[in-house]
């Protein structure tokens, strides 16, 4: 039998309300550091806002990682050099892996939706449908060719 075997890192891109969120707060952090010097209460507000901009930037700054092996695929995200497993996903669960926005995926529209893509949609962009104990769940992510064709040739 042939192993396939591969793994990929995808960089998440900031949607504009995450720019925006990121962007209020560091405004507001500068305001507070301002306000200092007129009252001893901003410098709670200052450690504070500083605390969530850090947070905001670590959160933000993400890259999702696929590792597929033999029809298995791990979905991991990264976060500042942190690895959380977001999912594992058995070749038997799967019911269909099609691109982006074709007709094949209208009837799934009700299944629950994750996110594991770069944020950009171009023809890259796949959705893997899968059932989980009677429950349609939407994958959204980018695999490489060799994650398709690692498909097409195992999904019946």
């Amino acid at each position: 039998m042939n192993d396939i075997c591969t793994e990929q890192l995808i960089k998440r891109k900031k949607s504009k309300g995450q720019w925006f969120l990121e962007g209020m707060v560091l405004a507001a952090t500068l305001l507070s550091v301002y306000g200092v010097v007129h009252c001893l209460f901003f410098i709670v507000l200052t450690v504070i806002l500083l605390v969530m901009d850090i947070y905001l930037y670590l959160e933000f700054d993400a890259e999702y990682e696929y590792l597929f092996v033999n029809g298995e695929l791990d979905v991991d995200k990264i976060i500042h050099k942190s690895r959380r497993r977001l999912c594992t996903i058995k070749l038997e669960e799967i019911e269909v892996l099609a691109p982006f926005g074709t007709g094949e995926l209208r009837q799934y529209q009700r299944a629950k939706k994750s996110d594991y893509s770069s944020g950009r949609r171009n023809d890259q962009t796949y959705v893997l449908v899968v059932s989980r104990a009677g429950e349609l769940r939407k994958i959204i992510f980018e695999p490489n060719q060799t994650i398709v064709d690692g498909y097409a040739g195992m999904i019946p």
